[in-house]
């Protein structure tokens, strides 16, 4: 119904989420945060300047990232579903949409940033790649991931605002949602643009943030997977080789 009178009543896959996050909250603030302490405590007993130490500061930035995801996005989640209604009004769905989708990128800007240090960890190792495995290059990894995350969740900010979804109505129900919907179903709330509110570019807006949270990252897993699997793997031929060398030499 565009023109609804009433808020619809729950559906039982709520409440099914409902208990899915509030399991997943519970279960996951506890259990990151133990594992933060106990890797903060790690990362003063490691040396410095070794691979160790800079595995160690990016699994507490990828820690830090669930964190985020915990208290920015399943909490508000939780309560949303729970009160059936936006409550925290226009300024802080437009917060909440943004530091949650940064929070989104930032834990796959982690992850790759955890591959690209294994792959130049290898290439250390094999004396392939140039100069120490230091504290520094790492640094140059986590600062750029933390701003990109940021950066690009920057558009949620104009996307996302409140509605009330029985205009027509005596009675209120506020959502918190996108512009698109929002337009489809009440075109006066929507001050933006009309090309802004085409379905090209919703169709531009959720690519690219599939692009961004998924693709992307992905494919730099695997490319640096790959590449440390074809270096060990050339190295161990490298290795049998010598050794059939040597057997061979010693029969002579």
């Amino acid at each position: 119904d565009s023109n609804p009178k009433l808020p619809p009543e729950r559906l039982p896959s709520d409440l099914i989420q409902l208990a899915f996050l509030l399991f997943v909250f519970l279960l996951g603030v506890p259990s990151n945060v133990i594992t933060l302490i106990r890797l903060l405590r790690l990362q003063k007993t490691t040396r410095k300047n070794s691979s160790r130490a800079s595995f160690v500061r990016l699994k507490v930035q990828l820690t830090l990232s669930d964190l985020m995801l915990l208290f920015f996005f399943v909490a508000p989640r939780i309560v949303w579903i729970a009160t059936y209604q936006w409550i925290f009004g226009d300024l802080l769905c437009k917060f909440y949409n943004y530091i949650s989708m940064a929070s989104f990128y930032l834990s796959s800007n982690i992850i790759v940033c955890i591959a690209i240090d294994r792959l130049r960890t290898v290439l250390n190792a094999l004396q392939i790649g140039k100069g120490t495995h230091t504290v520094a290059p790492v640094l140059n990894l986590i600062v750029p991931a933390w701003l990109l995350s940021f950066t690009w969740a920057a558009p949620q900010m104009a996307v996302f605002q409140t509605t009330n979804i029985l205009a027509n109505s005596s009675r209120t129900w506020i959502q918190c949602s996108d512009i698109w919907a929002i337009s489809s179903h009440q075109p006066a709330a929507i001050s933006m643009p009309s090309w802004f509110l085409t379905i090209r570019s919703q169709f531009a807006y959720e690519v690219t943030h599939l692009l961004l949270v998924f693709w992307m990252p992905l494919l730099v897993l695997l490319i640096s997977h790959g590449t440390i699997a074809a270096l060990i793997s050339q190295v161990s031929s490298l290795k049998q080789q010598a050794c059939a060398y040597s057997i061979n030499i010693t029969l002579l």
